[in-house]
């Protein structure tokens, strides 16, 4: 699925932290200047129409010693963007929130004097093409100073004067992480600006609001997009705790997969989100997908997976660092992230993930973005899971039903509606002879005794599809003529699940290079039957529980050598 063609397109940067490297602290301080210099250039290179900065654009306090000069060196260095460029303060720019938890001093007239000096007014709004770009100082909010009073009030004129344009606006903190209801920490906005930005948001139905400060991936949906990005210099190591193994260099904070910028693309009826990873580089040659791949809007990946982990799952960070008496419930978006940048749209999950209201709301909230559901139950259904995608629609688009062979029959006999198209797959063991305890499912396209049983219970009357696997080895091109040459003799669609390669069950699939060809074959196989769904049966590294094997991204969420063909072979001409 393309997105419609692109009217103009924005850059957007955060926490740059920009610094003269005197020795000690993380190795990776010394890399600030030159990884933000490779992301000027990098910019430079893609031509968006402006950029716009989320703060945080220097490490040193206003209260320490070489803040200014760190200020100077920043403003030498972004002199080299080619476009408008537009800052707004973070909180190492001018102070940190009111915030009783944490020791540093909050913000003070002294520092805004030395950011206006350079960057301009703390708050300020621009037009652009019919749409409206609003920039708000939020390290000021809840301080009761004059300087926020007049923020109120100029950010309540100017919202109401925007009537009619489209809006988007931008700040250092995200009003919230994961709940519009959470507690303070030190992420977060707190009451009562929280909830008076927010209820403005509504009021004037403001599309997007991108966010800064967390130095990680992060969307919410309240009536608008909610973006928080990632960093151009180094990641918050407090939320490696998303991740299920140890963290990566720095504890984490030197985890360079997860630097990099949002590219915007805004088109007639909406705005794609374009991530662009830039791995910590500074040479071009070093990145693993060009950058120009990543920001274009011509291409779509032609596969879907499927999502085995939860790919929704919160985590409490521990009570400790910069929110020592906080609990902060964190939400890990990076297999969203890892969607996007793949444009990976198709996916498949199991009905689980719609039998709650908060899990249909969050799938709802990603169909928006352009993901579409193939949900997959086990055995008979039941009411429950017919209402669950009732109200999952229009993300859910099909309804994949597993059966046990023995069950095909009664099964068949009570099937009620579905709001969406079903598709039939029979479950089989894994392997051949004796017992087995793990299986697999779907129809073989070679040769299939249950096929013939399915068509002879009346499943082609009751089913839009029936589901086939290409085991792994197996040519897909090869599977995909024999799928589609069975189900048009039965009269009916077909989709394919295609089980990536694994060695036995104890064993560990390591091989990168295998498992990027099984994705690149994959693709071809789709580009040329392209009436036949084709999901990869897998996303994540499978890392533990039997037939371990590599995916297409790692338990840190970091991409891996297929993810990256995918991609790059998504990309190339044809």
């Amino acid at each position: 699925m393309s997105a419609p063609p692109s009217t103009f397109r924005f850059a957007v940067i955060a926490d740059s932290h920009i610094r003269r490297h005197d020795g000690g602290g993380y190795p990776s301080d010394g890399a600030m200047l030159e990884r933000n210099r490779f992301v000027v250039d990098l910019i430079n290179r893609l031509g968006p129409s402006f950029v716009i900065h989320l703060g945080d654009i220097v490490h040193p306090l206003p209260v320490e010693a070489g803040h200014e000069a760190a200020v100077r060196l920043a403003a030498d260095l972004y002199q080299g963007i080619e476009v408008p460029l537009h800052h707004l303060p973070g909180n190492h720019d001018v102070g940190d929130k009111p915030n009783p938890q944490v020791a540093v001093p909050p913000v003070d007239d002294a520092a805004y004097d030395v950011f206006e000096r350079h960057w301009g007014p703390a708050y300020r709004s621009f037009d652009h093409d019919g749409c409206h770009f609003v920039l708000i100082d939020t390290p000021i909010l809840n301080s009761g100073l004059e300087r926020e009073r007049r923020q109120r009030r100029w950010i309540e004129n100017d919202l109401a004067a925007a009537a009619g344009r489209r809006i988007f606006l931008f700040s250092h903190y995200p009003p919230f992480i994961r709940d519009r209801n959470e507690a303070e920490n030190y992420d977060n906005l707190a009451e009562p600006a929280r909830s008076w930005l927010i209820d403005l948001v509504e009021r004037h139905s403001v599309e997007a609001w991108f966010s800064g400060h967390v130095h990680n991936f992060l969307y919410n949906r309240h009536r608008c997009d909610f973006y928080a990005l990632p960093s151009t210099g180094f990641v918050r190591p407090d939320y490696s705790e998303l991740a299920a193994i140890p963290p990566e260099a720095e504890a984490g904070r030197d985890d360079r997969a997860k630097l990099g910028f949002f590219i915007v693309d805004v088109t007639s009826d909406g705005h794609v989100v374009r991530p662009v990873r830039t791995y910590g580089c500074t040479t071009t040659d070093r990145l693993p997908v060009p950058a120009e791949t990543s920001a274009a809007s011509d291409w779509t990946c032609p596969v879907g997976v499927t999502l085995r982990h939860d790919w929704m799952a919160t985590v409490g960070l521990p009570t400790d660092g910069l929110d020592p008496f906080v609990r902060k419930m964190v939400r890990n978006d990076y297999p969203l992230l890892a969607l996007q940048e793949s444009r990976i749209t198709d996916v498949r999950v199991p009905a689980e993930d719609i039998m709650s209201a908060d899990r249909r709301r969050r799938l709802t909230d990603l169909g928006r973005l352009g993901l579409r559901f193939t949900v997959f139950s086990v055995g008979p259904p039941d009411a429950a899971i017919v209402s669950a995608i009732d109200e999952s629609t229009p993300a859910v688009v099909r309804w994949e039903i597993i059966i046990q062979p023995d069950r095909i029959e009664p099964v068949l006999s009570n099937l009620g509606r579905s709001p969406v198209p079903r598709a039939l797959a029979p479950i089989v063991p894994i392997g051949s002879g004796g017992i087995q305890h793990f299986v697999t499912h779907g129809f073989d396209p070679r040769a299939d005794d249950l096929l013939s049983r399915s068509v002879d219970a009346g499943a082609a009357e009751l089913f839009e599809e029936f589901v086939y696997r290409v085991a792994p080895g197996h040519p897909v091109e090869k599977a995909a003529s024999l799928a589609i040459r069975s189900a048009r003799a039965i009269g009916i669609g077909a989709s394919m699940i295609i089980e990536m390669p694994r060695g036995g069950e104890a064993d560990v699939f390591d091989d990168d290079e295998q498992i990027a060809h099984r994705a690149i074959e994959a693709s071809a196989a789709r580009l040329r039957h392209p009436d036949i769904p084709m999901f990869l049966d897998g996303f994540m590294d499978h890392d533990r529980g039997y037939y371990r094997r590599h995916g297409l991204i790692d338990r840190r969420c970091n991409p891996r050598p297929a993810l990256h063909a995918l991609i790059n072979f998504a990309r190339s001409p044809r």
